[in-house]
């Protein structure tokens, strides 16, 4: 049992050539760390290491100490955080930070969005968006070198739903983005979006099926590989977390006739109040 307890296997966060990545350790004794990085990497460290974090849950995608630089980058400090926040953070999720502050006598209050973003160059980034004074105009509605149309800017500022538009790199390079118009800030926010390159549940999207997800429908997926044989779900993007929100196709079945049976008890309650009421 003690061998079995030293081979077991830790996911880490590792910073080398002051590049924060995702590892895996295993320990050589009480102090050290064997430590294989993605790209198979193999050294060994000290356990207590500043240049190394044990991940905190399965969802972290950055390391504590890499959200603490790129934050103060921003002038936000990130121990002054809710632990919940701080989470949320390293979880690559969007927080609205507001502070006030004086200035020339008088409080001024700004309002930022912030989440951290993958980088395959330095690690992440830090997206920052700060809170416009007027609602974003239709001639300001701009992102990747596109100018949104009357019609797309309609569809999320007055009805509150996403657009895919094909955004331009400095470089000339195409590419699909979803964008959205975010009250809290006055703007809109553009994120990434499903392809056939996305993968869920360990498989890979198909084209019909990315295109069908970027349209805002709920759409079934059967994920062949599972432990009880192939399963099938309805699957939806959120763009605020840019992550896959799918439930159980049976499940969903379920639901819909709990609520078909609940309408028809309440219906009939409602067709026996009036004779109840006369009754009395």
């Amino acid at each position: 049992m003690e061998k079995q307890a030293e081979k077991q296997i830790e996911k880490v966060f590792i910073k080398l050539n002051q590049v924060w990545q995702r590892g895996e350790a295993v320990s050589v004794d009480e102090n050290t760390f064997k430590v294989k990085t993605a790209d198979n990497l193999p050294f060994e460290i000290e356990k207590d290491s500043k240049y190394l974090e044990i991940q905190k849950f399965p969802d972290q995608k950055f390391a504590v100490g890499e959200a603490k630089e790129r934050l103060e980058g921003a002038y936000i400090s990130f121990d002054k955080l809710q632990p919940n926040v701080q989470d949320r953070i390293i979880k690559g999720q969007e927080y609205l930070i507001s502070t006030a502050q004086p200035k020339d006598g008088v409080i001024q209050e700004n309002v930022r969005m912030v989440q951290l973003l993958y980088s395959p160059v330095s690690g992440s980034r830090l997206d920052v968006q700060i809170k416009r004074k007027q609602p974003v105009k239709l001639e300001d509605a701009k992102a990747y070198q596109h100018q949104f149309t009357n019609e797309e800017y309609n569809t999320m500022v007055k009805e509150g739903k996403n657009v895919v538009f094909t955004g331009t790199s400095l470089n000339g390079e195409k590419f699909e983005k979803m964008a959205y118009y975010e009250p809290r800030l006055n703007d809109i926010r553009t994120k990434s979006v499903p392809s056939s390159n996305s993968w869920i549940l360990g498989q890979q999207l198909t084209q019909e099926q990315a295109d069908s997800i970027n349209k805002g429908i709920e759409t079934k997926i059967t994920i062949r590989k599972t432990k009880n044989g192939p399963s099938t779900y309805l699957v939806s993007w959120n763009p605020k977390t840019e992550t896959f929100r799918y439930r159980s196709l049976e499940k969903a079945k379920t639901e819909k006739v709990g609520k078909k049976e609940q309408m028809t008890v309440g219906d009939l309650k409602k067709k026996k109040q009036p004779n109840a009421a006369m009754s009395l």
